[in-house]
């Protein structure tokens, strides 16, 4: 009779250190994208903040778009993606090109465009407007939020449960 009581206890074993296992991999996962995510973010807006702030300010022009595709995931449409290719001069009246880091379905309406690049380093420069210096950083920074306070509820969930000295699983 003890033999046929080892087997279930030994398999409950297995099963809490797999549930473990896995809760420990889902967390630090969480963890690694939230972290990742949030320096991404946080960098691009400190670079973004740098620019406005101290570098200049100066009026470019669009004089091309590189085109790409976008395929609709649930049906088989494919959609053309426009990247405006941006041309901007420094101080010393030399030519810089900006490849923007955004795409749209249709062509800019305006060929005149807002170019903030580095006074020490005129090639690092930024498209200007509100949509793509503050908007879209800030959203993906929420958005990276999520999984990050996920992962810190869960580990501190299991340091408390530690401390109160319950078992986490059971």
């Amino acid at each position: 009779m003890k033999s046929s009581l080892k087997a279930p206890e030994k398999q409950t074993k297995n099963n809490r250190f797999l549930v473990v296992s896995l809760s420990i991999i889902f967390t630090l996962s969480f963890l690694a994208m939230g972290i990742g995510g949030v320096y991404y973010s946080c960098s691009k807006i400190y670079r973004h903040i740098d620019l406005v702030s101290h570098g200049v300010k100066t009026e470019a022009r669009i004089t091309g778009y590189k085109e790409s595709w976008s395929k609709d995931s649930d049906q088989d449409i494919y959609t053309r993606i426009y990247s405006p290719i941006i041309t901007y001069y420094d101080s010393s009246n030399h030519s810089y090109i900006l490849h923007a880091d955004y795409g749209s379905s249709s062509k800019e309406w305006s060929n005149d465009v807002t170019v903030y690049f580095d006074k020490k380093d005129p090639s690092n420069a930024i498209h200007s407007g509100f949509w793509h210096l503050w908007f879209l950083p800030f959203v993906f920074l929420c958005l990276y939020m999520t999984p990050l306070l996920i992962g810190l509820f869960v580990i501190i969930y299991y340091i408390q449960t530690l401390k109160n000295k319950k078992p986490f699983i059971t």
